[in-house]
């Protein structure tokens, strides 16, 4: 079976978490990604075993110390015969290191080159040090993120890393496109910043069109909890029907009716009567109720929960793998279906340097020449 992307062979230097995710997903749809790893450190996230492997799956470890002169030469071999180099050094690094777009392009000009950074290759901010947090404050994502009391969340999980990965995804793969169409490699600059400013472009046209920096929720719209304190969410966005339904069912007949506009208006006393009518019997009551009268409302689940969803198990989107070690792990699997596309993870994530001497092989490289890396500590 042809995958989309078999036949393309993809380079990932950008390690630790936007560049694996990124990778992760194009080798998904069945590039061939090699992670070029500093031998004996590999990439950071080896620290965190179960961080790294939920990222790592169906790639080759290569280990290459881009330092030495010999592993550099490795680089310019197999970039010879790839498609996409993904970089996440900070500005400038790349060059130091001899392995930046220039030099990259000479050895290959089909190359697809990709830098993923902070704050982009260019602008006031490039040299800026950060990581996730500091790109959501500078974003204005973390006003979305406030409690009652209007003090900071300090949010879980990493959107600018996830966001970042999945921008530097569509890049490679607009590029790979267009590079059937014109014959000539590109540079992607992918930055972090404005990965997460584009992320909050509902947000910021709301506020260039009122002056204010969020909108107003329906009192039908968040997370309310039953007699027994267990959390769910409804999800009355705007629509009356929704309203009328919930209303029906709580038995507050004298709210039905009141148009979204004034929902809205109103939304702290219509927010109140709701959350005292729920608190009058268990989470479960008020799930089986209002799925029976069609309303939006879905249970605050646990990961543990996750692992049984019915739902999750059907779509096959928790999948068994069995690490090189023979240790077995759980995987979340690639969330779109498409034609012919099987679900099944292929590889492992795999252990650091695994790949090594059969990639040098491939490349040419005799074992005495790979014992000769070793000994000059490029491999």
């Amino acid at each position: 079976m042809t995958l989309p992307l078999q036949g393309i062979r993809i380079l990932e230097s950008a390690l630790q978490y936007p560049g694996p995710y990124c990778c992760m997903l194009l080798a998904d749809l069945g590039a061939e990604v090699i992670k070029v790893e500093m031998p004996g450190v590999g990439d950071y996230a080896r620290h965190l075993p179960d961080f790294f492997r939920s990222i790592n799956r169906n790639k080759k470890s290569l280990t290459l110390n881009l330092k030495a002169p010999a592993g550099r030469e490795v680089l310019y071999r197999l970039i010879e015969k790839s498609d996409v180099f993904t970089e996440g050094f900070r500005p400038g690094v790349a060059k130091r290191l001899g392995i930046d777009y220039d030099t990259l392009s000479r050895k290959n000009p089909l190359l697809i080159y990709c830098s993923i950074s902070g704050y982009g290759q260019e602008g006031p901010y490039r040299d800026l040090p950060g990581h996730d947090l500091n790109y959501q404050a500078m974003s204005g994502m973390l006003q979305c993120f406030k409690d009652s009391q209007g003090d900071f969340i300090q949010p879980t999980l990493a959107i600018g890393d996830l966001s970042s990965g999945m921008f530097a995804a569509v890049g490679i793969l607009a590029t790979l496109i267009a590079r059937d169409r014109t014959g000539k490699g590109s540079y992607i600059d992918v930055s972090m910043f404005n990965g997460l400013l584009s992320w909050m472009s509902t947000h910021l046209g709301t506020f260039f069109g009122t002056g204010k920096s969020t909108k107003v929720y329906e009192p039908g719209y968040g997370i309310f909890t039953g007699r027994d304190g267990k959390a769910f969410t409804l999800g009355i966005a705007h629509e009356d029907w929704f309203w009328d339904r919930l209303c029906t069912a709580l038995g507050l007949e004298d709210l039905r009716g009141i148009p979204g506009s004034e929902r809205r208006e109103r939304r702290s006393e219509l927010t109140e009567k709701l959350r005292t009518a729920f608190g009058k019997e268990t989470r479960e009551h008020w799930l089986e109720t209002l799925e029976k009268a069609d309303v939006p409302i879905a249970p605050v689940k646990t990961l543990e929960e996750l692992t049984h969803d019915k739902h999750i198990l059907h779509e096959e989107m928790i999948q068994d793998v069995q690490l090189s070690t023979g240790e077995p792990t759980k995987q979340v699997s690639f969330p779109i279906k498409i034609t012919n596309l099987p679900r099944r993870i292929r590889m492992p994530p795999p252990a650091l340097g695994e790949h090594t001497v059969p990639l040098l092989s491939e490349l040419g490289y005799s074992a005495s020449d790979i014992e000769g890396l070793r000994r000059q500590s490029a491999i």
